[in-house]
């Protein structure tokens, strides 16, 4: 019995197990045929996923030129050197670093502590030309490699040149400054998208598969006014004034008197745009722009012309010539004590501006009083947004009549009291050349596409009348009068060309007051004097050896004048009819 009983429990155990496998079998084959075939199409989906990722597509950032076409800046494929600190051996990190150092320019011991670190993946050194990636990946070192960027690199192939107009480019393709900054929307394009395969860490495979989505679009090319040769003559010139007068900073326009057009914007100091991080962020300002400074004598036209229109002064008026007169508690003297036009007592509005006498000027404006003054250099839009576009803009001080105090009316009249920037002042200017209009200053001409075709063009802009012709033509009677017989003379002449302009002297403000023998030498004026063309404003500031605007700033003038005119291929003439000469003229300022 017991034996029998024994005998038909391996048959059951045999049974039961063929059934479990025919179950499990069954199992398997449904989930298999769940898998292979039900949900193929999802699991599938799912797997991609896993190693696939949509990223944005490269949109080359748009180039920036010249007026005439020549490129100031454009983007250049880049690419990344990066490392596996985990795959090289810590004893040979020394070694390495010593190698990558030179190319990437980063010193060995920056390069040591990255590759110590204890991570799969770190980028050495980012936005790269492929030149210097390849030098890298040359060396061939475990653990070191390259891969290329989906933005480019910006290059600026003249370096300095008008770089704190243009601005500088981030690592993320952003601008940062200057136009690249104003025009970022434009200039950067619109991304595209693209399915890749992509690694573990969620980085495109090199050379995997990829499938556009959507297409990427060009940015925009900025074709700017400036005058690449122009340019570079001013910035040579005011930075051999900074070396010869060791000043602390020097600024140069060139611009268009009918147009609004600047042909050049030069500051100093400056930097290299595609080194940007290795220079100091003081460099990167544009003082045209951005710098307010108390304009001094130069601003004596502005009282000038506040004078003609309110038709209370005359050319013919005359006004006592003295070296000194006290106004609100407070002493105004000339720049040089005793050096007045001739010996006569009176002197004209011609002669006070030539002359550039403090005290002419202060009585000027009190003639007319403030309402009329104040009125008058809002005309011009002092204390106003140029609207540049560059951003950045500075709107000077330009305190309202209500502040002014017993002597802020005299004070103003010559420059002092109130702030503005040179773009401002030559804005300015370029109104009483071109007849009384004032233009918006303009440094970009056209949007063009990637290939080539306009789509927006800038035209000169009109913002108002500032004064009327007839004054305009008395003042450039008065402008001219400076170079042929006053603070111009002979320092602001260009052989060759008749010019007209005003020297200027002012004191550097700094935390509200006056610093003790701290200046700003100035010249802002027109070439050709007869039929103004363009007008020229040089600033140098805090000059040592010398400050006098007629002595740091006119020479640089005469020698732009002459740069500008031939460059619009204009030759030297000068009608015999449009020379004066002032024997034994005492230049001033």
């Amino acid at each position: 019995m017991i034996d029998r009983a024994f005998a038909r429990v391996p048959v059951v155990r045999a049974k039961l197990a063929i059934l479990a496998t025919l179950l499990v079998t069954a199992w398997l084959t449904w989930r298999l045929s769940d898998v292979q075939i039900r949900q193929s199409a999802n699991l599938s989906r799912l797997a991609l996923s896993q190693h696939s990722e949509t990223v944005d597509a490269f949109a080359k950032r748009g180039s920036i030129v010249d007026r005439d076409g020549n490129i100031l800046v454009r983007s250049l494929p880049s690419e990344s050197v990066y490392a596996v600190p985990t795959s090289i051996n810590a004893a040979d990190v020394p070694e390495i670093a010593a190698k990558l150092s030179p190319i990437l320019g980063y010193p060995p011991e920056q390069l040591e502590a990255a590759l110590h670190e204890r991570t799969p993946f770190r980028y050495l050194k980012r936005k790269i030309p492929h030149s210097i990636a390849e030098r890298a990946q040359a060396l061939g070192i475990e653990g070191i490699g390259t891969e290329p960027e989906d933005t480019g690199v910006r290059y600026a192939p003249s370096g300095h040149l008008a770089s704190t107009v243009l601005g500088f480019v981030g690592m993320e393709d952003k601008g940062l400054a200057g136009l690249e900054y104003a025009f970022n929307d434009y200039l950067r394009g619109t991304p595209g998208k693209t399915h890749v395969e992509a690694d573990e860490f969620g980085r495109a495979i090199p050379f995997g598969d990829s499938t556009v989505v959507e297409r990427a679009v060009p940015g925009r090319t900025l074709v700017l006014t400036l005058d690449s040769y122009i340019q570079f003559e001013a910035e040579r010139l005011i930075g051999a004034a900074m070396k010869t007068w060791h000043a602390k900073s020097a600024t140069a326009i060139v611009m268009d008197v009918h147009t609004g057009e600047i042909l050049a914007m030069a500051n100093a100091p400056d930097y290299d745009p595609n080194h940007f991080d290795k220079s100091n962020a003081n460099a990167w300002r544009n003082r045209a722009v951005a710098d307010a400074y108390e304009p001094g004598s130069t601003f004596k036209l502005i009282t000038a012309a506040a004078a003609l229109e309110s038709g209370k002064v005359t050319m013919k008026s005359r006004f006592p010539a003295r070296d000194q007169i006290d106004v609100g508690g407070h002493t105004i003297h000339n720049a040089e004590d005793g050096f007045m036009a001739g010996s006569s007592s009176t002197e004209s509005l011609e002669d006070i501006v030539a002359y550039s006498h403090n005290v002419g000027a202060a009585e000027v404006g009190m003639s007319i009083g403030a309402p009329t003054l104040y009125k008058m250099i809002k005309s011009f839009g002092f204390g106003d947004d140029t609207h540049i576009e560059t951003g950045g803009e500075n709107d000077g001080i330009v305190p309202p009549v209500s502040d002014w105090s017993g002597s802020s009316l005299a004070t103003i009249s010559f420059g002092h009291g109130i702030s503005t920037t040179p773009i401002a002042l030559t804005r300015a200017y370029a109104a009483i050349a071109n007849g009384g209009l004032l233009m918006r200053p303009r440094l970009v001409h056209a949007l063009e596409d990637a290939n080539g075709k306009v789509i927006y063009t800038y035209g000169p802009e009109i913002e108002r009348r500032a004064i009327s012709e007839q004054t305009a033509a008395k003042l450039r009677h008065i402008l001219r009068s400076v170079v042929v017989y006053g603070t111009g003379n002979p320092s602001a002449r260009t052989p060759g060309y008749t010019t007209a302009g005003k020297t200027g002297t002012a004191q550097v403000v700094e935390n509200g007051r006056y610093e003790p023998g701290e200046y700003i030498g100035s010249f802002i004026g027109y070439v050709p004097a007869e039929a103004p063309r363009y007008v020229i404003f040089v600033k140098i500031e805090r000059p040592r050896g010398a400050y006098y605007g007629g002595v740091v700033a006119a020479p640089i003038f005469s020698q732009l004048a002459h740069t500008v005119m031939l460059d619009a291929d204009v030759m030297p003439t000068v009608p015999a009819r449009l020379v004066r000469h002032a024997a034994g003229a005492k230049t001033s300022r």
